[in-house]
């Protein structure tokens, strides 16, 4: 428990995930602890993946304590990548993007949050492309997210509007624990275009997602993050990292946006 940032009209403020949160929920600008976390989607086999790591190790990019790194990979890569990075002393957090919505069971080619488990600490679900390319609906992205928290995996949760209302609901429909979740605003509009809506923006929806969760988890934000923008989004107080696409498949890329949160 600490004494209250100046400003807001709170008693007290406490410390979760690294965000401070007042006691009237309230969103204080004081961050100890930002997030990038990489999303290489359908790239990289397993050999690229460990040339990938091997690169970022020669960069000798600065890790900062206080910006954890997280790096959501194809389900192929997974082992090959967590033995890599314990050899190099990386301190990068595996995790994976997509899982299935069934407990295990008679599913053929389904891969479980079970199976996850012993691999991974976090998971993308319900990013944009799967949503259109996959049609899958906020119940489906609220079953994925509760079973998954039930591996002790963490949800890593893309919106985006003018569906914010709808893909909320779902989640505390199928009772999932959303201050258990991360939460990634990714305005489809901005995806793999190289042109991100301006931060401003950004922290506007931000604040949105934070008022329905009830200020309950990291809020990050998604589309043409860089190392030219990604420090101006970790700065509204609402925003607490970036998930990154394109520039996180280039170690030199993805190495200069960890380097700009530190």
């Amino acid at each position: 428990m600490y004494m209250r940032a100046e400003g807001y009209c709170c008693e007290t403020v406490t410390r979760e995930y690294g965000f401070w949160r007042t006691s009237n929920h309230s969103r204080c600008i004081i961050k100890k602890v930002k997030y990038v976390i990489g999303n290489w989607k359908s790239n990289q086999n397993i050999s690229q993946s460990l040339i990938w790591l091997d690169g970022l190790s020669a960069l000798h990019p600065k890790f900062s304590p206080e910006v954890t790194v997280i790096l959501c990979l194809p389900f192929t890569d997974i082992a090959s990548f967590n033995h890599k990075i314990s050899d190099l002393n990386l301190p990068i957090i595996s995790g994976s993007q997509n899982v299935s919505h069934l407990a295990p069971g008679k599913h053929t080619g389904e891969i479980t949050a079970n199976m996850l488990s012993e691999l991974v600490n976090y998971c993308i679900v319900g990013h944009s492309e799967r949503r259109q390319e996959f049609s899958e609906t906020s119940e489906i992205v609220a079953q994925k997210a509760r079973l998954l928290l039930e591996s002790s995996i963490t949800p890593i949760i893309c919106l985006d509007t003018p569906y914010l209302d709808e893909q909320i609901k779902a989640l505390f429909t199928c009772d999932v624990d959303v201050s258990r979740c991360f939460f990634v605003y990714e305005p489809i509009s901005a995806i793999g275009i190289g042109k991100p809506i301006d931060s401003v923006s950004a922290n506007h929806i931000a604040n949105q997602i934070a008022f329905l969760t009830d200020n309950a988890a990291p809020i990050l934000y998604g589309g043409s993050v860089s190392s030219d923008n990604a420090a101006s989004f970790v700065r509204e107080n609402c925003i607490d990292g970036v998930l990154v696409g394109t520039d996180s498949l280039e170690p030199t890329l993805f190495a200069g946006i960890i380097t700009s949160l530190s």
